[in-house]
């Protein structure tokens, strides 16, 4: 039994073991069958690839054939071409040749013409060359004589000229502008006598920013044209000096000096045409307790020192620093860097009080390669602070010393002008640095022009008195010997300084010149009554 049932289990296992390798058997079948599926599928794949391609071969052999077929005509066409070429080739030699000839003889031709015409063109540019030469010449001398009546103009107005500009108030003025535009009236409290002054030119209290420059600006072209000119405030604290002179930002407030070097750079611009080169440079310093400094160097002190020198006619401060200016913009943004190093400080009669002198000073080289002139001008555009009553300002400590620097320094400016209106000797230049720097546009052969500003306020009538004699002082001054300003021009010709102001003066124009300023004295610097 127990060997029954061990057979029974071996079979079984056996059973097992050929179930097992059918199992396996069949997976190997089927795996087989995919991969000949999968083959068959290649197959006709790539049989259908085969037959395009095949097709693709036989149309590509039908047009090989055909286009041989073409070349075989066309090369039988060149042969029968050529064939016929050959026949006619003597006779289309001969009238290549000809035909050569002929082209040539018509380069010949063109060639003498082209000759001719290149002949007359060049006497023509010749001609024109030398009538270019004549009217640059003439150009020069018409931009000569314009200096010169430019120059006679503006003498004839004054050595010294003198504006007077009266400051807006809400109050009742005691200032009134007579319509002439030339005179006003002060009306004196506690019982004094009234006065009436004359001068160049009366501003009244509307007049704008553009107005005021319009007058100055033929006085400004003079330092293009080789002049030294000087343009200066004076006036009381609070008085709308550096209103006149700075203005306020970029647009219709802007003062004298910005204005002043807009111009310059502007009209230099424009006289690149004429063949004029100009190349400018600025320096921008203060008078501070008699001491100056650079307000275009950061970080300048009062206590840097600076020596002024005159050089050739020039004045320069030593040690201060020169930029260039090229542009409109470089140029106000030099004065607006310059003008915020001021010193201010508040008073009790302006909030906003200058406690130094500024002095712009610009300097203009021109030269003219044509001619080999060569211009050398200067514009000094000066900003005083203001004189100040030290019981009315109520300036203590460091503000008293100040105003006392500030009207030392003005009371040394009326001295030179005393002393130049008397024809003294002696001009006491070095009595202050103010009156030392500003020598040479005082000293007779520069062209000055003095802007008073007045408080019309009736509190600040006497302080406008003061301003309106000192004004009436300078207005009657005659600077320099009678020759007038000079103008620094050298030439190839001659490398000596030309004086444009001595040619051509007539004696009679200068006796009635002499003649009206001597009136003018009389009339305006003693006060008169309403």
């Amino acid at each position: 039994m127990e060997a029954a049932q061990e057979r029974l289990k071996a079979s079984e296992e056996a059973v097992n073991g050929h179930e097992a390798r059918i199992a396996g058997v069949v997976a190997q079948l089927e795996s087989e069958q995919k991969e000949v599926e999968r083959l068959e599928k290649q197959l006709k794949e790539s049989t259908s690839v085969h037959k395009t391609t095949l097709e693709s071969l036989t149309t590509a052999q039908k047009a090989l054939e055909r286009e041989r077929t073409e070349l075989l005509s066309e090369l039988n066409a060149l042969k029968e071409a050529d064939s016929l070429r050959k026949n006619k080739e003597g006779n289309e030699q001969n009238k290549a040749l000809e035909a050569r000839l002929l082209e040539q003889t018509r380069e010949v031709d063109n060639a003498r013409r082209i000759l001719k015409e290149s002949e007359e063109l060049r006497l023509q540019l010749e001609e024109r060359q030398a009538r270019i030469q004549e009217l640059e010449h003439q150009a020069l001398e018409a931009e000569s004589q314009r200096r010169a009546l430019h120059n006679q103009i503006q003498e004839l107005r004054g050595n010294v000229r003198v504006f007077c500009r009266v400051r807006p108030t809400e109050n009742e003025p005691a200032v009134k502008c007579a319509p002439d535009g030339s005179s006003l009236n002060l009306t004196r409290a506690d019982g004094k006598e009234n006065a009436a002054f004359e001068f160049d030119r009366v501003f009244d209290p509307s007049s704008k920013q553009d107005e005021i420059f319009e007058e100055v600006s033929q006085l400004v072209q003079s330092a293009l044209d080789g002049y030294k000119v000087c343009l200066f405030s004076y006036g009381q604290t609070g008085s709308g000096k550096t209103h006149t002179m700075l203005g306020e930002g970029n647009g219709d407030m802007q003062g004298i000096i910005p204005r002043s070097v807009a111009k310059i750079v502007e009209a230099s611009e424009k006289n690149a045409h004429k063949g004029w080169k100009y190349t400018m440079h600025a320096s921008y310093v203060e008078i501070y307790n008699e001491q100056v400094r650079d307000l275009l160097k950061p970080g300048s002190s009062h206590s840097d020192k600076h020596s002024i020198v005159h050089k050739n006619g020039v004045t320069e401060v030593s040690g201060v620093q020169r930029e260039h200016i090229d542009s409109v913009e470089s140029a106000a943004a030099l004065v607006r860097r310059a003008s915020a190093a001021r010193v201010v400080e508040a008073t009790n009669m302006n909030a906003q009080s200058s406690r130094s002198h500024t002095i712009f000073m610009l300097y203009i080289v021109g030269e003219h390669a044509s001619s080999g002139s060569e211009m050398t001008g200067c514009l000094n555009l000066v900003d005083l602070a203001g004189s100040e009553r030290v019981g009315r300002s109520g300036a203590e400590g460091k503000r008293l010393k100040e105003a006392c620097a500030i009207n030392k320094s003005l009371s040394s400016l009326g001295d030179v002008f005393s002393a130049l209106a008397a024809k003294q000797a002696h001009v006491p230049y070095r009595n202050s640095k103010l009156t030392y720097l500003l020598q040479p546009c005082l000293g007779g052969d520069g062209k000055t022009l003095m802007f008073v500003n007045i408080n019309p306020e009736t509190a600040s009538a006497e302080e406008t008195m003061c301003s309106l004699k000192f004004a009436a002082q300078v207005n009657a001054v005659q600077l320099g010997d009678g020759k007038g300003a000079q103008r620094r021009i050298t030439t190839k010709m001659s490398a000596k300084s030309e004086d444009a102001a001595d040619e051509k003066k007539e004696k009679p124009r200068k006796e009635k010149e002499s003649g009206e300023r001597k009136r003018k004295a009389i009339s305006s610097s003693e006060p008169r009554k309403k």
